[in-house]
């Protein structure tokens, strides 16, 4: 094959580097991204599936204490379980809700205004809640970090309440990914 009509060749010393047609940059990016997303959006399913495991659970174990109680034998350590379950359920199905657009809207006004000004607002909106879920998940795990070094355990059970805090860490840092992902949409789409 000539090299004249290879379409990805090196370029020399100076230049360095892969090149291709015109459009060979978007393509990968575009792919990268592609990617990027889906592993998010996987990881979302089995954060998902974490999460109603959890939920699940919480309800039998706080079914079968109740029984217990009834007949005078409590589960130990029951209430201890079920608050890490529900932090659990929270953090992993967080960047669920915000895929579906569950989350609670106020849509009163908004959906008066005129189509450029509601994409206005849902822009800052994703940027603000972007900043704001950076520096939560980011002082989650520094907080998650020092309860480890501390050796904070749990009053009953005793069980290090440090995982239950990097595991909202993660679901947040899901729902981060989640909101920047909705950033590089709406870029997109204002590119088009």
């Amino acid at each position: 094959m000539p090299a004249s009509s290879n379409n990805f060749r090196l370029n020399n010393a100076s230049q360095g580097g892969l090149t291709g047609p015109p459009f060979y940059s978007q393509v990968t990016d575009f792919l990268t991204m592609h990617v990027i997303f889906q592993l998010i959006r996987k990881t979302e399913l089995g954060m998902r599936t974490l999460a109603a495991f959890c939920l699940i659970s919480m309800a039998l174990l706080t079914g079968a204490d109740v029984i217990a109680r009834g007949m005078s034998h409590p589960i130990f350590g029951s209430e201890e379980i079920v608050r890490f379950l529900a932090v659990l359920v929270m953090a992993f199905s967080l960047p669920y809700a915000h895929s579906q657009g569950s989350h609670i809207g106020v849509e009163l006004l908004y959906r008066h205004f005129p189509r450029k000004v509601r994409h206005a607002i849902s822009f800052c909106t994703n940027l603000t809640a972007f900043g704001l879920f950076c520096v939560v998940t980011w002082r989650m795990f520094c907080y998650a970090t020092s309860m480890r070094a501390s050796g904070e355990v749990s009053l009953n059970l005793e069980l290090p309440e440090y995982l239950v805090v990097f595991a909202t860490a993660l679901g947040f840092l899901w729902f981060t990914l989640f909101l920047l992902q909705d950033l590089f949409i709406f870029f997109k789409k204002e590119a088009q």
